[in-house]
């Protein structure tokens, strides 16, 4: 064992690329770069973990379950040798006690930095057309199913067209991304005028905010119109979040570091939830925005002392979620729908009149991320390229 050698390379995968490694007593130290943002990490993998988390069918069933514990007798799981796989951007660790662990580049990143295995880097600010695709390439093809799952990701909306106006239609379409949720008002909500005040003209807000955790994806379907289309407004939470990063971090601090409680109330119902506005992930990108100023509660009494900085910044928070320079507008015709990422995107609609009906359903932002992992192939499952021989064999 060289344990100073160092390797430079520029072995590339699809999500990441590592353009060195070396050895050392504690583990294998490799630099990576995301494909997406250019950004450099340089990890130490150590060996201990490399052995606790290697792939092969002897220590992981295929439902991802251990089949050993490695904490039993670590001292003789020592490695060897370590060999790069050109062919299939990974590391190959051949152990003493003669056990091969194959690791993809991707698998790696993704265990590291498990938002990229989500496509965290992949999202990008918005053009001036949001995406749309037709309903029946959706429901018939994989192409049309990927196709979907990759504008909510990348962009976080998409409109979908061709469907009849049935709710039977909106509930087809969640199904072929995430479970349908279930909420207390059921899993398909019909919305009508004068009953749901979250579709009130200019009411820019994120659904659920009083749940302890807020549905994911969202979907609204025009089953009825008046003499023209219904009209949804959106701001892309993303953009909105860098601005604020860059014009006013201290607003963004305050957002990020203070609760804002939210209620829903009826007769038998009684929601409340307390989150900061503002989540960011451990990389200090947007994980998810929580507001919705007509469902907020009085600031907490613990709080007073930092309410007037914090009412200072939730009214700099409504002004930019309110310029229209941050604003798409897109119609809805009978029959059509469009969904959104309901962590990042916030919403609201012009006025409904009395012909305009709509038809609502949410799912979970977990059940999204599973089917995008699945679709994405990323399987916590990889090939090794030997298998340990048993003995007595």
């Amino acid at each position: 064992m060289n344990c100073a050698e160092k390797y430079q390379l520029s072995s590339s995968s699809q999500n990441v690329k590592v353009q060195s490694w070396q050895t050392s007593d504690k583990g294998i130290e490799v630099d990576f770069v995301s494909k997406f943002t250019n950004n450099f990490d340089r990890v130490t993998l150590p060996w201990m973990w490399l052995r606790d988390h290697c792939q092969c069918s002897e220590c992981f069933t295929s439902s991802a379950q251990r089949e050993y514990d490695v904490f039993i007798g670590w001292e003789k799981f020592r490695w060897e040798e370590v060999v790069v796989d050109t062919d299939t951007a990974g590391l190959i660790i051949q152990w003493q006690d003669n056990h091969k662990s194959y690791f993809s580049y991707d698998w790696l990143w993704g265990m590291l930095n498990l938002e990229n295995s989500v496509a965290v880097d992949e999202r990008k600010y918005w053009s001036d057309d949001l995406p749309s695709l037709d309903y029946r390439s959706v429901i018939d093809t994989d192409i049309g199913l990927r196709h979907l799952v990759e504008h909510l990701t990348k962009v976080g909306v998409c409109k979908v067209i061709g469907a009849k106006a049935s709710k039977a239609e909106a509930a087809q379409l969640m199904h072929r991304i995430a479970y349908l949720r279930q909420s207390s008002l059921g899993n398909i909500i019909e919305i009508k005028p004068s009953i749901n005040s979250d579709y009130d003209e200019t009411h820019l807000h994120t659904d659920g905010a009083f749940n302890y955790d807020p549905p994911g994806i969202k979907l609204v379907q025009c089953l009825d119109q008046s003499t023209s289309p219904w009209e949804m407004i959106f701001v892309d939470g993303l953009a909105l979040v860098d601005r604020i990063k860059s014009e006013a971090p201290q607003t963004l601090s305050l957002l990020q570091n203070n609760p804002v409680s939210y209620q829903y109330l009826r007769q038998d119902i009684n929601l409340i939830a307390s989150d900061p506005i503002v989540t960011l992930d451990s990389y200090d990108r947007l994980k998810r925005i929580r507001y919705n100023p007509k469902a907020q509660l009085p600031v907490a009494e613990q709080d007073l002392l930092n309410k007037q900085a914090l009412q200072a910044a939730l009214k700099q928070f409504e002004a930019w979620v309110e310029d229209q320079s941050q604003q798409r507008k897109l119609s809805l015709n009978s029959g059509e729908m469009v969904l959104w990422d309901n962590w990042r995107v916030l919403h609201g609609g012009s006025a409904m009149n009395g012909n305009h009906y709509l038809a609502m359903c949410t799912a979970n932002m977990e059940d999204f991320h599973s089917r995008l992992r699945v679709i994405q192939n990323q399987s916590y499952q990889r090939p090794v390229p030997q298998a340990r021989e048993k003995k007595g064999v």
